[in-house]
C-alpha cells in the first residue's frame, strides 16, 4: 500500500515536472558591416542572452560601443572595440544586459551606426506535451510596443518565426533554430517600429503559418 502511494507520488511529480518546465533559449542576430559603410539591419530588437554576430561584407570598420564617438550602453553592460576588417571579418557579442545600445564605426560615425534594443525575456518554453502544429493570434492585440507569440511543435524541428511589415519586408528574426516537441512563447518588442499592421510568420520541418497583428502607438 505504501509503495503504491509512494509509486503515485512519484509519478505526479514527474508530470508536475513536464508541465511547469520553461526553458529559455538564446538567437542569434546577423549584422552585416557593408562596403557602403552601413550596418544592416541598423535596429535590431534582441533578449538578454542573444548573440549578436557582425559580418564585414565590404570595406574596412569597428563596431563601437565604449563611449568613443556617440556610442552609449546600458550602465554594467561590457563595452567592445571591435575590427571588421578582411583580417578579422566576424566579431561576436552576447547581451548580458537590457536595455539600448548605440554602436558606430569609428572611421565611418556618426552616420554608419546601430541600435539594439535588449529587453530581459525571450523565448519560453511552456510545456513539453503537445498534439498537433499551431500558431496562436499573439496577445495583446492590438499592442505597444510588446506582443506575446506562442506556438507548438509535436515534434523536434527546426523553427523559423519572422516578422514582417505591411509591405512584406522581414524586418525581425525572432527564432531560428532547432526546438524539441512543446509549446513555446516568444516575446517581440516593437518600440522601435512605428504604428501599423505587421504579420508574423512560422516556418517548420512540417508546418507553414502566418498570422496578422496590429501596432498601436
Amino acid at each position: 500500500m505504501v509503495s503504491n502511494k509512494i509509486q503515485l507520488l512519484v509519478s505526479a511529480l514527474i508530470i508536475m515536472m513536464f508541465i511547469n518546465t520553461t526553458a529559455s533559449y538564446s538567437v542569434t542576430h546577423n549584422v552585416a558591416a557593408t562596403s557602403g559603410n552601413i550596418f544592416s539591419p541598423a535596429n535590431i530588437s534582441v533578449s538578454v542572452g542573444d548573440t549578436i554576430k557582425w559580418t564585414r561584407t565590404g570595406g574596412s570598420h569597428t563596431t563601437t560601443c565604449n563611449g568613443s564617438e556617440g556610442s552609449t550602453r546600458p550602465s554594467g553592460a561590457p563595452a567592445w572595440n571591435a575590427p571588421l576588417t578582411s583580417a578579422s571579418p566576424t566579431f561576436i557579442y552576447v547581451i548580458q544586459v537590457a536595455g539600448m545600445y548605440h554602436y558606430v564605426c569609428e572611421p565611418h560615425a556618426p552616420d554608419m551606426a546601430g541600435n539594439i534594443n535588449a529587453v530581459a525575456s525571450s523565448i519560453t518554453q511552456l510545456t513539453e506535451i503537445v498534439r498537433s502544429y499551431e500558431l496562436s493570434q499573439n496577445f495583446p492585440n492590438p499592442f505597444n510596443p510588446v506582443t506575446n507569440i506562442n506556438f507548438s511543435i509535436p515534434n523536434s524541428s527546426n523553427v523559423v518565426l519572422k516578422v514582417f511589415n505591411n509591405m512584406g519586408q522581414e524586418i525581425e528574426t525572432l527564432v531560428n533554430e532547432k526546438l524539441n516537441a512543446g509549446s513555446y512563447q516568444v516575446d517581440w518588442n516593437a518600440v522601435n517600429y512605428t504604428s501599423g499592421i505587421y504579420y508574423y510568420k512560422i516556418q517548420t520541418e512540417g508546418f507553414i503559418e502566418t498570422r496578422k497583428m496590429l501596432l498601436i502607438k
